[in-house]
């Protein structure tokens, strides 16, 4: 099942109910077979041995929700750069002649109409769209065959500086669209996880109840772990998704320049 495609609050509860049913529905096994012969004789190793695997899980859960949070991160800050340079670079181009000013306005419009329009819902699948490309493509163009007289323009070169970041933040952006957490990682995830909870079924404890709540919270903490490192895995899908809101500024911005 892909998370993604689900409110953040009915996956958050789906998968929490899944793993806390799917523990709950084998504690009765656990209960009548293997716990009756080694949890009073070995409690002391088996607390022992509990405490290990539940530090290493917990190293690797703060592992890999940093790495996760920092993708995010840099995706946002990625995106709030590449606004940036697209904003700077139309403001500029008023220094240069009308019809080049006017080109670069109209082409920097329908960059964002297709960043925002195309291009986003794309990132959410691993994807890109051409016509982001040929746009930015077009805006070189501009730039790369200005007469003599718009090159010597002071503003020439801070342009070309400035679409020369444009160009390389799109590629950050698309490249941490495509990123994803290594599948050793997920397997560590789950495994160390499902360690965990059936450690807890070789503790002796009296009260049946008492023991499902145990279990229950156990595996709902590494069900919000899973959905917490699921969430940021990918930085443009879900509604965790870092969004085109500095896209959208600029294009408001250009727009309010066109009246």
């Amino acid at each position: 099942m892909r998370l993604a495609r689900l409110p953040a609050v009915a996956a958050c509860l789906l998968l929490v109910g899944a793993a806390v049913l799917l523990v709950n529905s084998a504690l009765p096994l656990a209960r009548h077979g293997v716990r009756r012969v080694v949890a009073d004789q070995n409690s002391t190793v088996q607390t022992a041995v509990f405490a290990i695997v539940g530090s290493l899980y917990a190293t690797l859960v703060h592992f890999s929700v940093v790495v996760v949070w920092n993708g995010w991160s840099q995706a946002d800050t990625t995106v709030v750069q590449e606004a940036n340079a697209l904003a700077d670079l139309e403001r500029m181009s008023h220094g240069f002649s009308g019809p080049v000013h006017r080109q670069v306005r109209e082409t920097s419009l329908t960059y964002t109409a297709v960043v925002i329009n195309d291009e986003w819902p794309a990132m959410a699948r691993r994807d890109s769209a051409p016509q982001a490309h040929a746009a930015l493509s077009e805006l070189w163009t501009i730039y790369t065959s200005m007469g003599p007289d718009d090159r010597g323009n002071a503003l020439y070169g801070p342009s070309i500086e400035r679409l020369g970041q444009l160009d390389d933040n799109r590629r950050l952006r698309l490249r941490a669209s495509a990123r994803a957490v290594p599948t050793v990682v997920w397997v560590m995830f789950h495994c160390g996880g499902a360690l965990a909870v059936v450690m807890v079924f070789f503790f002796g404890v009296r009260r049946d109840w008492l023991q499902r709540l145990i279990v229950s919270v156990l595996a709902g903490v590494v069900a919000l772990s899973v959905f917490l490192v699921t969430s940021f895995e990918r930085p443009f899908a879900g509604e965790a998704g870092v969004r085109p809101d500095a896209f959208t500024a600029v294009q408001a911005q250009l727009r309010e320049g066109d009246r």
